[in-house]
């Protein structure tokens, strides 16, 4: 009876240690707390808007502007927040502009936020929201799986997708890209003709991980 316990101590261990690696190797999520301003994203990045023709017309037809039309900006990052009923509770009332300190948890890999507490600051944040007004982002080639929430990888950030199948590109660099809804990144959105495909896009990267789409194909 012994030795056949002994037998398999080495598979259990075998199999514990292939859990702890598979786990070590998980996006990695952390504890979050700042302070920030909420923005409208295509007003922190106008120049988003100016170098695609169809951005006016695109953004007054924004899905979801309580969550996937907002950032944070804090003194030094700008941050998504993960389109979730958790995160739109919090965003709903919150208009741009406004100051705000936020807790919860951040993914590492995609800047992308999730609210565990909000609350309204008083007064001036203080924060330089002008600083990206001729912002143009950094051109890219990325290629990665066009994912919504049913199979995005966000570690154990709560998830779903009862707002919508709204997409991410989850990207062969191992980060989490947000479409701007402008232009092609409104389809890829929403996971027009994409969901679940691989893909490479053009793009420019923005802060905040976000991604002004200028081309995209379907890789095979």
């Amino acid at each position: 009876m012994m030795n056949r316990l002994l037998r398999g101590l080495p598979v259990l261990t075998l199999v514990l240690s292939l859990g702890t690696a598979r786990a070590a190797d998980g996006p990695s999520v952390t504890p979050f707390e700042a302070d920030g301003v909420v923005a409208d994203v295509l007003e922190l990045f106008p120049c988003a808007v100016k170098l695609d023709k169809k951005g006016e017309r695109v953004r007054a037809q924004a899905t979801l502007k309580e969550v996937a039309a907002r950032a944070l900006v804090t003194n030094d990052s700008v941050y998504a927040f993960l389109e979730t009923p958790e995160n739109r509770r919090f965003l709903k009332d919150v208009k741009p502009g406004t100051a705000v300190n936020i807790k919860g948890r951040l993914l590492a890999s995609g800047a992308l936020l999730h609210i565990d507490s909000l609350v309204k600051a008083k007064g001036d944040s203080k924060i330089d929201l002008a600083r990206y007004d001729e912002e143009e982002g950094k051109e890219v080639t990325l290629q990665g799986t066009n994912k919504c929430q049913c199979g995005l990888n966000v570690g154990d950030l709560p998830h779903s997708c009862t707002l919508g199948h709204l997409h991410h590109l989850e990207a062969n660099d191992g980060k989490v890209y947000h479409y701007l809804q402008v232009g092609d990144g409104k389809a890829a959105f929403l996971g027009h003709g994409t969901h679940f495909k691989n893909v490479e896009v053009k793009a420019r990267v923005f802060p905040g991980q976000f991604l002004l789409v200028e081309r995209g194909k379907l890789m095979h």
